[in-house]
Order: C-alpha cells, then structure tokens, then sequence
C-alpha cells in the first residue's frame, strides 16, 4: 500500500516559533470542487507577477484565495470532500476547522509581494537542492528573520513550509487542518486578516515530492 508524507511546519510571526507535524495517508485521488472560483481567478490574474509563478505555485495561491474571498465555501467544497475521502483527517481539528472558517467571515485576498516570491523560491530551490531535512532555516544557517529582513520585510511576517506529493491541494488542506499542533500556526497564518502580502516557492524535493513555501506579511 502507498502512502504520502506530508510534513508541515510553520514559524509565526517573525522570530516566533516553530511548529511540525507529519501525517501519513494512503495516496488516492483527491476530490476538488467542479468548477473554479471566478473571483479567486480574476484576482490572481489581475496581480503583474501571477504569470511568472510555476503551475504549482499558482495552485497555491488559487487555492490560498478561494478561502480568503470565502472562508465557509471553501469548507462546503474543500474541506468536507476532502475530510469524506479521507477519513483519518477527521477529529478535532477538522471541528475547530469548521468552526474557525465558518466565523471568519470574507477576508482581503493575498496580493503576490516581489521580494516574498524571490525569497520563497529561493527557500524552497536551497532545501530541495539535496534534498535537506525541511526547516525554516536555509542550508547556510540563514534564519527565517534574517531572510525576511534581507527583502525589506521588517515587521509581521510568518512562513508556511510543507512537503508532500503532487497534489497541491492536499498540502494546502493539511496546513488549514494544523493536526497535532495546538497553536494551529499554520492555520492562523493563511486565515490572519491582517497578513496581505504572499510570496510562494515550490520545488521538486526528492523523486517523487515536492517542497512548499508560503511566505506572507502585512502591507509594507
């Protein structure tokens, strides 16, 4: 029987902590919603760098603003498919999941920020280069702060990093679920309404994985 790894981390805000979970799933087709969110679309196509993304990363980033336009369809046509395919996903996180998407209300979708892109591309290329043990911190020992203050971020900042297999999706869905991580900084991050900026690297990581990065901050 096959199974996926998916490893999630999260450091929020900047120079804050760090947080893993590692889930194992048998590998399946994933259920998604059978039409696309004309909003989401129109908005990512709007921002001048969508174009220069990879087919990944602008999945991240449709599936990223299909919840921030609105928080409850993205449960009704995400989440609760994909908690159905996957059993082993239900519990207590996919309740407050709920429960936290439902009250949200619609947020401001993210905008692509120029410096976030080139530094989450350039995270994701470094990790995956060997491919090295997942961390917020580059194979150099550069932290996530110094990086951040290196593209000009000075304040409010926080990074998402995920490794999975090739569908985005369900990378995306495991880091709203945040399981086994109390603080649920993944899910605060890509729910915070006050983050409006979002740069995205991705990258093959190993033969058959790929390494995710979200870097996010507030309008600069």
């Amino acid at each position: 029987m096959f199974k996926a790894l998916v490893t999630c981390l999260c450091l929020a805000p900047l120079f804050s902590f760090s947080q893993i979970s590692t889930i194992d799933l048998v590998i399946k087709p994933v259920p998604k919603p059978v039409s696309r969110d004309t909003v989401a679309d129109n908005w990512n196509l709007r921002l001048p760098a969508y174009h220069t993304l990879s087919d990944k990363a602008k999945d991240v980033l449709y599936w990223t603003n299909y919840c921030r336009n609105n928080p409850q369809k993205f449960w009704d046509t995400v989440m609760a498919p994909i908690l159905a395919a996957f059993p082993k996903l239900q519990g207590p996180e996919a309740n407050s999941l709920k429960a936290d998407l439902l009250a949200a209300g619609k947020l401001p979708m993210f905008v692509l920020n120029d410096a976030l892109l080139k530094t989450a591309q350039a995270h994701a290329a470094d990790i995956s280069r060997k491919p090295s043990p997942p961390s917020h911190t580059s194979t150099n020992g550069t932290d996530f702060g110094t990086r951040m203050n290196r593209a000009g971020i000075k304040i409010c900042a926080s990074e998402n990093i995920s490794i999975g297999y090739s569908e985005v999706l369900l990378s995306i869905a495991l880091l709203y679920l945040d399981i086994g991580l109390p603080e649920r900084g993944h899910r605060k991050a890509l729910l915070n309404p006050t983050l409006l900026e979002i740069g995205i690297g991705c990258s093959a990581y190993g033969k058959d994985q790929f390494f995710i990065v979200e870097d996010f901050a507030c309008a600069q």
